[in-house]
């Protein structure tokens, strides 16, 4: 499995769109706050019970096809961190990115990481799923949502066509041809179960397999 680059290609004018619910995963039994778009895009989250202060959560990210799917952890676009994935055969390839302009955005650095769960990421013939721990990703700098909102908007945004060089971790993508912004309802998104799903994340064997 491969986690290398990220894009979102001009979330200006997002709208409302479907309203996020409670979701199981079958594969990997864990429970997200979920939204689902026509399109096949999903995005799902979850929390500690007590998330207030918590920098941490478990995100599902995926979508039909073998095209992207992005979020943007603080609603828009622009300066903020933004997270994106798609498949590369049986293998996901995510990463984060921030940009102060429209078009392809700049691989984002930082403490934040993204590490895998293993039961709950694969690629079949409908779908592609990647669900990871996203450690140290809600920032105090106003470029995500904040450990004590309970109802922020957060950015989707797709493209069903793969990128050019989806090996690549700098990998260009083009722009979306759907995107929006969706209120996701925190408290649902809360679970005592939290520790136990954390802990099914593991780390690659090889490093440079993944970047984050």
């Amino acid at each position: 499995m491969k986690i290398s680059t990220l894009f979102l290609g001009g979330l200006a004018s997002l709208a409302a769109a479907q309203t996020p619910a409670p979701y199981t995963d079958a594969k990997s039994g864990i429970t997200f706050n979920y939204f689902a778009h026509s399109s096949g895009y999903f995005f799902g989250i979850a929390l500690p019970e007590n998330s207030t202060g918590s920098t941490d959560f478990i995100a599902t990210l995926g979508g039909k096809g073998t095209g992207w799917s992005g979020v943007s952890l603080g609603g828009v676009m622009l300066n903020k961190l933004l997270i994106l994935s798609w498949p590369n055969g049986q293998s996901i390839v995510s990463s984060f990115r921030k940009t102060a302009n429209y078009g392809s955005p700049a691989v984002a650095t930082g403490t934040f990481t993204q590490t895998p769960i293993a039961n709950g990421t694969y690629v079949n013939g409908t779908h592609w799923t990647y669900t990871f721990l996203c450690s140290k990703c809600i920032l105090s700098d106003k470029t995500t949502f904040a450990s004590t909102e309970t109802a922020p908007s957060l950015g989707y945004a797709l493209n069903a066509a793969a990128p050019a060089q989806k090996t690549t971790p700098s990998a260009s993508v083009t722009k979306h041809t759907a995107q929006g912004q969706v209120v996701f309802d925190l408290t649902k998104a809360k679970s005592k179960d939290f520790d136990t799903w954390k802990s099914w994340a593991v780390p690659p064997k090889v490093a440079r397999d993944f970047e984050g």
